[in-house]
């Protein structure tokens, strides 16, 4: 596959888009709301789990604040976006579902415990939630006379998409739910920004094929100096969408402004790699989009002044 092919590709994989969209600003998340939304996540959690959260430690740190609760379950809030996340503490492998459920059934477990946690009154006036995807965590043995031992599944996670006026909200899962074999909820994670303050302009949307051209130069860049500027029969899947972009849960981020989004898998002999690409969708750029890959990494020593790892919930 050479450039232009690439480039043709993405657009072709990107057909559905509006011709002018809203550039949002977000409303400002301080210190003192963090309490407050941990808060509340943690009540809708025991009203449905019976998770207590009345002896809940708070301890606060420079970019989080870590909600330790009774029975080793543990919850975070990210200061920066105002992403919370819920884990019960248990083990992985502990209360697995009886028998490999069909992906319907599973679908509507963790659809039924998203409504029993009314995950979709946080997405604020103009934003839906999506179901987007199951997953499932599943785990097979074999003995040393290679006799395979039946599937066993532990976890079934569901993941939705925010969207706001129709447009989705890329990134990570919006939500993320994941359930037991037993039906109790194992973790919970909500990356939805706090809100839409106002919005801020309302700017004409470029054509897929001018930001194809821009991602197939990223790419380029990134690949260095190859004998050929994009080698042929390396590149096994390439997709692009539209849609707002999160910066993710460590991010502040005033803005949500609309761009494209490509993801594209290169496959050489034994060696795989993924590079995701986000660029502006519209003329003027309302948000700083770094390429990453350009530069070499810092190196940092392991046997420097570095401590061992104390907290588990990232």
């Amino acid at each position: 596959m050479n450039e232009q092919t690439l480039i043709d590709s993405l657009a072709a994989d990107c057909t559905d888009y509006p011709h002018r969209v809203d550039v949002l600003a977000l409303q400002a998340f301080t210190r003192d709301d963090v309490r407050a939304r941990a808060s509340r996540f943690l009540s809708l959690i025991e009203e449905v789990d019976q998770c207590p959260h009345d002896r809940a430690n708070f301890v606060a740190r420079d970019d989080r604040t870590l909600v330790q609760l009774a029975g080793g379950a543990r919850a975070v809030v990210y200061h920066a976006s105002g992403a919370l996340q819920f884990h019960a503490g248990t083990s992985p492998f502990t209360a697995p579902f009886q028998r490999v459920e069909e992906r319907a059934v599973l679908t509507r477990l963790v659809t039924e415990a998203a409504q029993r946690l009314r995950v979709a009154d946080w997405v604020g006036e103009n934003g839906t939630l999506q179901f987007e995807r199951l997953f499932q965590s599943k785990g097979q043995g074999a003995d040393r006379q290679d006799r395979i031992a039946e599937p066993v599944l532990f976890r079934a996670t569901g993941a939705w998409r925010q969207a706001i006026g129709g447009i989705p909200v890329l990134g990570a899962a919006s939500v993320a739910l994941t359930l037991s074999g037993d039906g109790r909820l194992d973790a919970l994670a909500l990356r939805i920004r706090p809100g839409v303050a106002e919005r801020l302009d309302s700017a004409a949307v470029v054509a897929p094929e001018a930001a194809s051209r821009q991602i197939a130069g990223h790419l380029a860049s990134v690949l260095g100096n190859a004998k050929e500027r994009m080698p042929d029969k390396v590149i096994a899947s390439q997709t692009m969408r539209f849609g707002y972009l999160d910066l993710g849960k460590r991010k502040a981020q005033r803005v949500l402004a609309p761009v494209y989004l490509a993801q594209i898998v290169l496959r050489h002999r034994l060696e795989t790699q993924g590079y995701v690409f986000a660029v502006a969708a519209t003329e003027r750029s309302y948000l700083a989009l770094p390429l990453f890959g350009t530069e070499t990494s810092a190196n940092r020593s392991r046997t420097g002044n570095v401590g061992p790892c104390k907290d588990p919930a990232r």
